[in-house]
């Protein structure tokens, strides 16, 4: 079977496995969020060389950890919690555990330490943070039409940078990252991502112009996730991240505008 075939086919299953998965309500999307990010966190520390046991157990536990700082697990849960007290206690475990995991690891590697625990946080702040701030899209109660627009946008720009680059593309967008991105697509799918926000804004009654701003943002944003993800594997030389997805390479590889995005696509929920 041919690789656009092996492309096609996976990605097919890909997107119905998350719009599936969104659709289940907030447990559907919190799973979905758990498996992608424990994939990408554990790709990111092959990456920097910091995958052992130890690590990425440490690694997996404070993701989970993150993940669960969300309104509606307590209440999912059967526990009462007053305020913030639910988050403060997990920030508090996770502090816990970084400062047991750094003593240890002071034991273990010396001066050393700062490589493996330099690539555990930044893999906390790269990916379990915005994975947290997608599972606080959804709001409460559950709207899974919100947290979609992460993936739908982000596929649009995906699927519109290749259609116009192919068509017009003449000139490299940054060629040392990504020889294949062009300027031409850029514009394109940051036009068109736009339309395709204001036909959603008008389709679920959120804004037809605060959608087309929003899809236009999206499609800078999720490149430039695109690069930097191209930039962490040109620094090890390496071409895809892992296989988690037949002809579509990584976690890392596939979801690394969604990281971005996340952050932006917040942004906007908050203040829509």
């Amino acid at each position: 079977m041919s690789n656009f075939w092996v492309r096609t086919i996976w990605g097919a299953v890909f997107v119905a496995v998350v719009i599936f998965s969104l659709l289940q309500g907030f447990w559907g999307q919190w799973l979905l969020t758990i498996i992608i990010s424990s994939f990408c966190v554990k790709e990111l520390l092959e990456l920097r060389s910091a995958a052992s046991l130890f690590n990425l157990s440490i690694a997996w536990v404070l993701n989970i950890l993150l993940l669960c700082m969300h309104p509606a697990i307590p209440s999912l849960m059967g526990i009462i919690w007053t305020g913030n007290e639910f988050t403060l206690f997990l920030m508090a475990q996770c502090m816990l555990l970084m400062l047991i995991y750094f003593g240890i690891q002071l034991f273990r590697k010396g001066i050393g330490l700062f490589d493996e625990a330099g690539a555990l946080t930044f893999a906390l702040i790269y990916i379990s943070v915005p994975s947290l701030l997608f599972l606080h899209i959804s709001k409460t109660p559950y709207q899974w039409h919100l947290p979609s627009l992460v993936f739908i946008l982000t596929w649009c720009s995906d699927t519109f940078a290749y259609l116009t680059g192919r068509a017009f593309g003449k000139h490299k967008l940054f060629e040392s990252l990504s020889p294949k991105k062009t300027m031409e697509g850029f514009i394109g799918a940051t036009l068109l991502t736009a339309a395709a926000g204001s036909f959603l804004g008008n389709l679920w009654n959120l804004g037809v112009w605060q959608l087309a701003m929003l899809g236009a943002l999206v499609s800078v944003v999720g490149t430039a996730g695109d690069l930097f993800e191209s930039a962490l594997k040109r620094q090890v030389g390496v071409k895809d991240s892992g296989r988690f997805i037949p002809g579509h390479g990584g976690a890392l590889d596939r979801f690394d505008a969604f990281l971005f995005v996340s952050v932006v696509v917040y942004s906007w929920s908050i203040f829509r």
